[in-house]
């Protein structure tokens, strides 16, 4: 164990980090160019094909997703064929800084995602006052008392649900200035937080990076087809403009925080154009099905599901305990599901969840057993035969089993199959020998979206300055991090990359 030293963890959420290192060359991000020229930095390996809804919860519990549990804001429930909510409560495992807490250091804990919040603390936690979709009901604290001190002193989120059907330069101004509006009070929140108590640990996350590059990735970028020129006139590049703050909050708490404190630094994970097929999924896999398969009507199956949804709630919550082929009479997803050799699960827009309808182990299995091998082994090749027909290319880098990625136990209600959708264009026609062409139209108002590399930066005492380290894992910084505070994670799939900083 090194000594005890004081941490100061600031994440910025889906930060991509090829403009960082753009937009630090050309001197708008003094902040994170400071960092580089100071410190030991390196790229984040995220949790492979799972990422975009697994990195926070990997980095707060140090465990694999096959482990904590969590890998999207929906997953399929094993032995139905239903998909249930995943929030804070699910995840397994601890967060680090509960742990930290018990062993006498003083923590305080701003908006890191998808976290549980703390029943005790050695400290505060805020949770959900400024996140990317957050998981609870407004603001939630610990103490519960402070949650009425932050609101009265710094309002509710100004930004609220990114999500929204923006078309003009006006529709877009108001949302980055409520982007910048809500960096400035989390930059005030934090400094006051920082100042309040003697912390050991503070970590603190601002989202504002993953809203604006959601919504206005085409603003940014003149190749994407919704690229608006006009708006682009009248506004300039909003991603720019946040990517400025947060630059300038983090080189004002750093000044607060002093030279003797040791900084994290974490962009979670990238951001790119929202090219991806998930959306085309299950009708690629529903051309893929054999003739003779029953697959359901889709008039019969529009017609159950306007009856399901009418149904009073009570008798809804009857019915799904009710067996398999009760509820396949009434539930369109059941009755789809149990129809078909593979079904789309959720995972997320960037990687495609196939699973597989397996004989003993779905309600109403297709697939033997003794034929899963042959039938994986015929969906990779099936889906790697796809081509974009508007770019010319492969729509379809890889199929991956997911057991080869998370080998082990707890995998029972992860997909079979991981598909790494080719992202370099945009998708709508599509074409195989087995199927044909397949159109399709990606309606969502996201215009961008996720890349699985994150990028850390670590300044502090002991630290080597300028120096680029080897990728790391994100389960790592929460070993990291109680190291330097001289505390050990026992039983945890992370470790420590202090001597790799240190230079040994």
């Amino acid at each position: 164990m090194t000594q005890p030293n004081k941490v100061l963890f600031l994440g910025i959420d889906a930060a991509e980090q090829n403009l960082l290192f753009e937009w630090a060359r050309e001197g708008l991000l003094p902040a994170f160019q400071s960092l580089l020229a100071r410190g030991t930095w390196g790229l984040t390996r995220n949790p492979p094909g799972l990422y975009v809804g697994a990195i926070w919860p990997s980095f707060h519990t140090a465990l694999s997703p096959t482990r904590h549990m969590r890998y999207c804001y929906e997953q399929f429930r094993p032995r139905t064929y239903e998909d249930f909510r995943v929030g804070p409560v699910q995840v397994e495992g601890e967060p680090f800084w509960e742990i930290l807490s018990r062993q006498g250091r003083r923590v305080a804990v701003i908006d890191v995602p998808k976290a549980r919040l703390a029943r005790e603390l050695n400290g505060i936690q805020i949770a959900d006052w400024g996140t990317h979709d957050p998981e609870y009901d407004g603001v939630r604290t610990y103490p519960e008392s402070l949650a009425a001190d932050i609101v009265r002193e710094y309002g509710i989120d100004p930004v609220g649900k990114c999500d929204g059907g923006r078309r003009t330069a006006e529709d877009y101004r108001a949302f980055r200035d409520a982007v910048l509006e809500r960096i400035q009070a989390k930059t005030e929140l934090v400094l006051d937080i920082l100042k309040r108590a003697d912390w050991d640990c503070l970590l603190a996350v601002f989202a504002d990076s993953h809203c604006i590059g959601h919504q206005c990735w085409h603003l940014h970028d003149p190749a994407h087809p919704r690229h608006d020129s006009a708006i682009v006139l009248a506004l300039g590049d909003p991603m720019k403009d946040v990517y400025r703050a947060l630059d300038a909050a983090i080189g004002r708490i750093l000044a607060a925080a002093g030279d003797e404190t040791t900084l994290i630094f974490l962009a979670s994970h990238g951001m790119g154009p929202h090219y991806e097929a998930t959306f085309m999924l299950d009708a690629i896999l529903r051309a893929l099905e054999p003739q003779e398969t029953p697959t359901g009507r889709p008039g019969t199956t529009k017609v159950l599901g306007r009856v399901w949804e009418h149904l009073p709630q009570g008798l809804r919550e009857t019915l799904r305990p009710l067996s398999h082929k009760a509820k396949s009479l009434v539930d369109p997803v059941t009755m789809r599901r149990s129809s078909r050799r593979c079904f789309k699960v959720p995972n997320n827009d960037v990687f495609g969840g196939i699973r597989v309808n397996l004989r003993g182990r779905e309600p109403a299995g297709k697939v033997d057993p003794d034929d899963y091998e042959r039938y994986c082994a015929f969906l990779r090749e099936s889906l790697r035969a796809f081509e974009n027909l508007d770019s010319g290319t492969p729509l379809v880098n890889e199929v991956w089993r997911t057991q080869e990625m998370y080998p082990g136990e707890n995998t029972s209600g992860l997909p079979d199959l991981l598909v790494e959708w080719n992202r370099d264009s945009p998708i709508s026609r599509i074409s195989s020998p087995k199927t044909g062409v397949i159109e399709g139209i990606y309606t969502g108002c996201r215009t961008g979206d996720h890349r699985d590399q994150g990028l850390f930066i670590v300044v502090g005492p002991g630290i080597k300055a300028a120096r680029q380290v080897e990728q790391v894992s994100v389960m790592n910084f929460g070993p990291t991090i109680a190291e330097l505070l001289g505390v050990a994670l026992p039983g945890v799939d992370g470790q420590s990359i202090m001597p790799r900083l240190a230079g040994n």
